[in-house]
């Protein structure tokens, strides 16, 4: 059965739901404001996200969990710090420094922003976040199980997404990467020029042609290194209304019209997790998937893991096949099972992989769980993503109507039909 066939007047039904959605939203915009990873805000955010669960599901429960707030994105900071110093440890004639600082910021940069482990967290202090996870209950034994995932957090801003867009962020990202391969190779070619691991400065009678070329080709990233130095602004936490207060309340809302319509499937499980700690580098759902290992790995009961994220810009949706930046594979069971609800709805989705950045489906794909992620946001970025203008003025209700049918559609198209 076909979500739109559960109920007479599904279209118009649902328009609750998405009101339901947009009010919550409003309600914790309002009440609570910006949400960083293990704030108060955060936490009262979930504290009423909780009891607004505890209206519609049959169990709810909120665990905790220890994470660094600042960590994840450091790299950043701490990068373009190194990378400044590598030039210097270049001129003075010490490559084999500039080749280990240059070496370091790459291993932290593959650790934290690619592979999204928590290398940079033994340097930070730890807050405390944790993930709501409420579940309606199967009517007879459980066969299988659905969780739809949105998450409570919301980021710092990125100062050059709303100062100055994909131009000035793209222009950073490619200066990073040609700062570090500099660096790599411009130090292991000194090395060998001055037979050593340390030599003459680059600019006096031991440095040779290339060398200076060299040096000044590192000194043109100089500038703009010292720009990304303030890439992220710690001290002004974003709304985060779109990333990703309307996959929480979406996810929400579905699990709310099953409910309301007394609809209760005979051996589908359908579950929400509201996660913390996304924008702090996947902690909240890495941290779940060690919680609940237990249930997830029960071979008894089928899982599937459904992300819904910054649901706004319905022209740019898209089903995340890769997640990671592309380093992981999400389920094509899961993917497909999305295309066809999508389909379904009538809504025009493309499948791909993310282009930069990760979802809480990487995590889960990581522990083995089949996992998927739908997002509707132009990838380019937006200016809204991760700045101060992810406020309620770039709400769209149709988007979020789209996104209730869409995560109504999945479950009722998951309890017919699996994966």
């Amino acid at each position: 059965m076909k979500s739109n066939e559960s109920i007479p007047n599904f279209d118009i039904k649902v328009r609750e739901y998405t009101n339901y959605a947009i009010k919550s939203i409003k309600n914790v915009c309002k009440n609570f404001g910006p949400r960083p990873v293990g704030s108060e805000a955060e936490t009262k955010a979930q504290e009423y996200m909780q009891a607004d669960l505890e209206k519609f599901c049959d169990t709810v429960e909120r665990k905790e969990y220890k994470c660094s707030d600042k960590a994840f994105m450091s790299w950043v900071k701490i990068g373009s710090v190194l990378m400044i110093l590598n030039v210097i440890m270049f001129t003075l004639g010490i490559p084999v420094a500039g080749l280990a600082l240059s070496a370091i910021t790459l291993f932290f940069i593959l650790g934290e922003f690619i592979f999204y482990k928590p290398v940079l967290d033994v340097f930070f202090p730890k807050v405390t976040s944790g993930n709501v996870y409420g579940v309606r209950k199967a009517g007879g034994e459980t066969k299988k199980r659905i969780i739809l995932c949105g998450h409570t957090d919301s980021a710092f801003e990125w100062t050059y997404t709303y100062k100055g867009g994909r131009p000035v962020v793209a222009l950073i990202i490619v200066t990073a990467v040609i700062s570090i391969l500099l660096g790599l190779g411009s130090n292991i070619y000194a090395m060998i020029h001055f037979s050593g691991v340390t030599g003459g400065i680059v600019w006096g009678e031991e440095g040779n042609l290339v060398l200076k070329i060299l040096a000044v080709l590192m000194y043109i990233t100089v500038p703009v290194l010292a720009m990304a130095f303030k890439f992220v602004n710690y001290k002004l936490p974003v709304p985060g209304v779109t990333d990703n207060l309307t996959g929480c309340f979406i996810s929400s809302a579905a699990v709310k019209f099953l409910a309301d319509n007394d609809i209760r499937f005979e051996n589908t499980e359908v579950a929400v997790l509201l996660a913390g700690g996304e924008e702090a580098g996947l902690r909240g759902s890495k941290a779940f998937a060690k919680q609940y290992a237990d249930m997830l790995n029960d071979k008894s009961v089928e899982t599937v893991f459904v992300c819904i994220d910054t649901i706004c810009q319905l022209e740019f949706a898209k089903i995340y096949e890769k997640d990671m930046t592309g380093m992981v594979k999400n389920d094509k069971r899961v993917v497909a099972l999305m295309k066809n609800a999508a389909d379904n709805i009538g809504l025009d989705v493309k499948v791909g992989p993310i282009e930069l950045g990760s979802t809480d489906a990487a995590a889960m794909s990581q522990a083995g769980v089949p996992a998927a992620a739908f997002v509707a946001m132009d990838p380019a970025p937006a200016r809204y993503y991760h700045t101060r203008l992810d406020d309620v003025s770039v709400l769209s209700p149709q988007a979020v109507d789209t996104g209730v049918k869409f995560a109504l559609e999945t479950v009722f198209l998951y309890d017919e039909k699996g994966i």
